[in-house]
């Protein structure tokens, strides 16, 4: 068994993780931070979405999320509009200046860490690794909670009693 820190959720985390900081670097210079980054290409991807949706593709608290596409429109990136059919749904629309602003950037994002990332990999690793992560995904797509977290420790449950 691998040491903790060989782990493939902590070498997961560690690489999320310095990816993050350093997009956050990058999109400082644009008044945003990572989630803001992830706003912009679900919108580019398909403009209009609701915020429980974009809340969801992005992996941002509702409440989080709320906040962040409240200071992208407030610098002109999004607008918000009431749903027309469903007035307590929110739809979020990219700008032309959130759409020119991810256009301009796409390719830091997108090109230069995954170069970066797979650096010294070849076509078929590469390949290999794909597949790898997106059956990962589907895994936990299926499974949502690891059975060790659906137990309830002795003193927890004791309290709740």
């Amino acid at each position: 068994m691998p040491s903790a820190d060989w782990s493939v959720p902590f070498l997961m985390h560690q690489i999320a993780s310095q990816v993050m900081a350093s997009v956050n670097r990058h999109a400082r210079a644009y008044g945003l931070k990572f989630e803001g980054v992830r706003v912009l290409y679900r919108l580019m991807a398909k403009d209009g979405r609701p915020v429980g949706e974009l809340a969801r593709l992005t992996g941002i608290e509702l409440s989080t999320l709320s906040r962040v596409v409240s200071r992208m429109e407030a610098r002109g990136l999004v607008r918000r509009v009431r749903n027309e059919k469903d007035a307590r749904e929110v739809i979020v629309f990219i700008t032309p200046k959130g759409r020119a602003l991810a256009q301009q950037e796409r390719p830091v994002y997108f090109r230069d860490y995954e170069k970066i990332l797979l650096a010294g990999m070849g076509p078929r690793e590469t390949e290999a690794l794909r597949e790898s992560l997106g059956r990962m995904l589907e895994n936990l797509n299926h499974r949502a909670e690891p059975e060790s977290s659906a137990r309830v420790p002795v003193k927890a449950a004791a309290r709740s009693a």
